[in-house]
Order: C-alpha cells, then structure tokens, then sequence
C-alpha cells in the first residue's frame, strides 16, 4: 500500500499548496473590518496598533510589504495572512502524523490492555493527517482570518509550532532523567522557549499554553536542581525575547510614527500598553457576561437550519469527529493527556471571561486541538474495518465529503475576495467632503480603522481631521494626538466650518447629553453623516450619492451596519426636506431609498409625513 504513496513523499507541502490556491480564491481584495486598517497602517508603516501593539507582528508585515510582488501593498498584507494559515496546516498534518507514528508509545495502559492493533499502514496515517489539517484549515473562523490583515492568523502559527515542538521533545528525546543535566535540557528545550519568547511578542494569547508547556517540561524533566536551573535559565530567555521586540516598539514611538495608540514611548506607557491596562474593563465581572460568551461559542459551534442564518458552525459535521477526539485524549498517556486538555481549559475559560465582540479568533487555540484530536477516532474506525474493504473505500469517501461539505458551506462566509463595503464606504464618506473638514466619530470597525490605513498609507482625504470624541475625553496620548479642542469646558462642541457628526455620536453621546450642541445649532443630516450648522438655514444636500459594493452575503457586522445606516439617514434628509417644504428632493430621496435599499423599511413618522405632503397615498 505505501508503495502508492511515495508520491506524497512530501504530502504536507502538496497539501499546503493546494490549501493555499484556494485560500487565494478568497483572500480579501480591499481593507477589511474591525482593526484590519489599524494593522494594515502598522505593518505599512511600523506605527503602533492598540495593546498589547504586535511588535512581532507590524516588523514581519512591514518587512513583507516591500517584497517586489505584483501586488498592492494592502492585498499582499492580505495575503500574508493566507500565508500563516496554511503553514499552520502544514504544522497540525505534521503533528497528526507524529502522534499516529507513535500512537503505541503515547497511549495509556488501560488502553493497551485492548489489545488495539498497532500496525497502522501508512496510508491510514496520512489521510488521517490530512483530514485534520483540512478540518481546521476550511472552519470558519480559522479561513475567515486567512482572508484579511489581523494578528491572529500569525499567532496560531506559532501556537502550532509550540506544541509540535511541545510533543516531539517530549515522544522522541529518550534521555533519562538521571542522565539529564541542566545544559542538556535547555539544548533541547531552547527552541519551543524562543517561539513562545516570539508569541508573546505578537499576542498575550499566548498564556494559553504556558501551564500545559510548563506542566510538560516537568514531567519530562521531573522536579530536581538540574530542571529547576534549566527553567529558569528558559524563562529568562523568554523575557528577553519578547523585551527586545517591545522595546523596540518603544523606540518607535518616540519616532512620532502615523499613529500610535497610547503613546508608548516610555517605560510606564509601555507596561500598560504591553499588559492592555485599558482592556481590563473587558474582564467579566458577573455570571451574565459568562453565559453570553458561552453562548457565542455555542452558536459558533452549533448547526443553524433557517433560510435567512444558515450555519453549519465552525466545522460542519466534522466537529463530532473533533468532538470523539477530545473524549479520546483521556485514551493517551496521563502526561500528553493532561497537556492537551490544560491547553483546552486553559483557551477556553480565558476567553471566555474576556468580554470584548471579536471574541471567534480567541478560540482558535481549541479549535487546533480539536482538529488535532479527531485522527485518534479516525485511525481507530480505520483499523476496526482495516479487512472490511468495501466499508473502508465507504468511510474514505465519507471523510472525503465531510470536507467537502465543509468546504462548501463556509465558503461564502469566509470569502472577501468581492468585499469591497468598507473601502467604498470610507471613500464615499470622507471623499466628498469639503477641505479641511473635521468628522467625529467613534465607529472604530467602519470608520476609523479603515481611515488610518486610507488616509496614511493610500493618502486618500488625509487634510479631513477624523477625531473619536470617546477617546478624546478618555485618554490623555489622544487629546496631545489630535491636537484639536472639540468641545469647551461644558462639553458643549465648539463649532467649526465644515464639522460633521456620525450617527454613532449623534446617539450615544449628543442624545445622551455627555456631549452638548451649541445654542442655536443643530445636526443636519447629510448623506453619511450630520452637519453641525445653524439651525435657522437650509443646507442643501451637495454631496454626490456613491456606488457602494454590497457582498453578495452579508455576514460582516460592519457591512450589516453600514447597509442600516445609509437608508436611515437618507430618511432623516428626507424629513428634513419636508420640514422646509421641498417635496421634491424628498421625493428624490425616497425614491433613492426603495431603489437602492428595496429591504429598508421607513419609520411611521416618515410614512406619515409623505403621506402628508401627498408623496406617497393611503
């Protein structure tokens, strides 16, 4: 049998190759959501990102971007990500393959006394490998991260290299502990203390795995002198990595870079940015934010039936294989057991007391395991019918359509290749407006991450002085940023030519009376956005309706957003034309509204109101 497979000598490459040819198929073309332009501007730019700040992370990107590819710098950002993500696959195949090499060594007594048949043949182990590269490389959240610039997609790469290494040190090295002296065990432990010294330099999700490593370390050293200086020794280097990389951040912010998020340019302002002092807010303090995480992750992993949300969650019908997988762990030796399952409850109970709304990415760690554990059901199903040939030919075609199913239900949620919202949003909004204009806003995922990497990178519109009047009033290194005063000692907004207001600060603070409109003022809406004018004139609506993109499916948050907001606003203009009896334009705009937004649904008060002025008939 293994004579057919020495084509796939290299098997994990070939497969790496294919992963990324479809991954290509999806990549994002344009910028993407949330802090996608954020990281984008810092890896354009070595500028700094919110905490922890990714040195790791914005040196590799900003390295990469100067490859002579034929590419815009944006999509090759993109495509780094792609990049991550199928080295990751290759590595989970690896370690599939290492724990099914040594499957007899690794599992517990109990289970030898089964007497489970261990000469496995090669070709078993390989596609069970392969099945559960696969497996994660087409789940939802893992592909969806291959498509757009976030940290993530580099961090479980080194997530898998770590515990790779993790396993390989801990199945292949022989040496007793007697014969073990500390020189011995940092030759053999230097390498996984560099790649953690390396994650942590990119993300603190790294944590996930330092009480299995740790645990591991010692069960293969044991507790003695010898391991306890060679520890230490280890954490030491650690620290040293992960300081240099952050220090370097440090001297980067006295650079006065494009941007950079809490001005890390001293040692106090790099502690709280390293240790995100401004996120502990987000640390769950009762059992409702407990159970809303829980949730989400139930509805991330759970099937979905109805037309309009149809989910197969994160793996499809491969998650009960994932799922057998994990109960099967405890099948393993109590040391590699304990390992794998700390790295689960560890991952899983952090996120799930970290209360932020990109919480998907945070599970990635168990996601990996999960798709690592399901080759221990596989290879067992596999040897139950190993002489039962034409069973078997039916379960490899199962395994084969488990993927494929997979595959094809999450590729319209994991593609960006045609998500063009945000980048037409931004350039609709801020393109029109006139010179020197100030927008306040606090809509980070929409506006003012993608702005940072338009305005910087692409110098798109960079004299509209974008400002977030929540971070002004919250934070010190953003006041001395922008160096703009927006509102006077009563929080009142101090008026200026050409000044417009989000909806999101027309809401949550204006409404809200945190921030306070001058007397004799009001907000005019606009297209996107109001203008902060007088409130005695008739502000004509001169900026030029803009072709916006709209994905095929919307499942971005951002996308959802921007299609309730631009209909919305276009009804209060609507309104406002009325209120100056210029039927006309109002007819103009809901006209503009049932064709481009035929789903949106006017208010009665509008309803009302065209009926009034005979635009629309009872």
């Amino acid at each position: 049998m293994v004579k057919h497979f020495k084509f796939l000598k290299y098997y994990p490459t070939t497969i790496g190759l294919s992963v990324i040819l479809i991954y290509y198929l999806t990549v994002g073309r344009s910028i993407g959501e949330f802090d996608s332009g954020e990281l984008a501007l810092a890896q354009a730019t070595l500028s700094i990102p919110h905490p922890t700040g990714y040195p790791l992370f914005s040196l590799i990107g900003f390295i990469f971007s100067k490859v002579p590819l034929p590419f815009p710098t944006l999509i090759k950002l993109n495509l780094l990500n792609s990049i991550w993500c199928t080295l990751t696959v290759v590595i989970l195949i690896k370690t599939s393959k290492l724990l099914l090499d040594n499957l007899k060594s690794i599992l517990n007594k109990k289970f030898l006394e089964l007497n489970f048949q261990f000469s496995i043949p090669e070709s078993h182990k390989i596609s069970v490998s392969i099945f559960s590269g696969l497996m994660l490389a087409f789940s939802a959240t893992f592909w969806l991260n291959s498509t757009k610039v976030e940290v993530y997609s580099l961090q479980i790469f080194l997530t898998s290299l770590i515990i790779f290494n993790s396993l390989e040190i801990y199945i292949y090295n022989g040496n007793k502990p007697s014969e073990l002296n500390y020189k011995t065990i940092l030759k053999d432990w230097l390498l996984i203390t560099v790649l953690i010294g390396l994650a942590f330099s990119n993300h603190l999700m790294t944590i996930y795995l330092l009480p299995a490593t740790v645990v591991l370390y010692f069960f293969k050293n044991k507790i003695n002198k010898q391991s306890i200086q060679a520890f230490l020794i280890l954490t030491a280097i650690i620290i040293f990595i992960a300081s240099v990389f952050y220090l370097i951040m440090m001297f980067r912010a006295q650079t006065s870079p494009p941007w950079s998020y809490g001005d890390p340019s001293d040692l106090q302002r790099l502690y709280d940015h390293i240790t995100a002092k401004e996120y502990t807010k987000y640390l769950l303090d009762n059992s409702d934010g407990l159970i809303q995480q829980s949730s989400k992750l139930l509805k991330m992993l759970s099937f979905n039936f109805s037309a309009a949300n149809f989910s197969f969650g994160e793996f499809g019908l491969s998650l009960f294989l994932g799922i057998a997988g994990v109960i099967l762990i405890s099948a393993l030796k109590k040391d590699i057991a304990i390992y794998l399952y700390l790295i689960l409850v560890v991952s899983i109970s952090t996120a799930l007391v970290y209360h932020i709304p990109d919480i998907n990415e945070y599970f990635l760690v168990s996601f990996f395991v999960i798709s690592l554990s399901s080759v221990l059901p596989l290879i067992m199903i596999l040897q139950i019918i190993e002489h039962l040939i034409i069973i078997k030919r039916i379960f490899f075609l199962l395994l084969f359509s488990l993927l494929v199913l997979q595959l094809i239900v999450n590729y319209n949620y994991a593609n960006r290749s045609e998500f063009f919202v945000i980048e037409d949003f931004i350039k609709s909004s801020i393109g029109d407006l006139p010179p020197n204009s100030v927008l306040l806003t606090d809509n980070w995922g929409s506006i003012i991450s993608p702005a940072l990497y338009y305005q910087n990178v692409e110098r798109l519109r960079n004299d509209v002085n974008i400002i977030s009047p929540s971070g002004y009033i919250e934070f010190d290194w953003y006041r001395k940023f922008k160096a703009t005063k927006i509102y006077d000692s009563n929080f009142v907004l101090i008026p200026r030519p050409n000044t417009f207001v989000a909806f999101d600060v027309a809401y949550r603070l204006i409404s809200k009376g945190i921030l306070k409109i001058p007397e004799h003022y009001s907000l005019i809406p606009m297209r996107n956005y109001f203008l902060l004018a007088t409130d005695s004139n008739y502000y004509p609506l001169d900026l030029p309706k803009r072709k916006i993109r709209f994905s095929k499916y919307t499942f971005s948050d951002s996308e959802k957003y921007i299609k309730e907001l631009i209909p919305y606003m276009l009804e209060q203009r609507l309104l406002y034309e009325l209120n100056f009896n210029r039927t006309n334009n109002a007819k103009d705009i809901y006209d503009e509204i049932k064709k481009r937004f035929p789903d949106y649904r006017l208010s009665s008060a509008a309803i009302m109101e065209l009926i009034k002025y005979k635009i629309l008939k009872w």
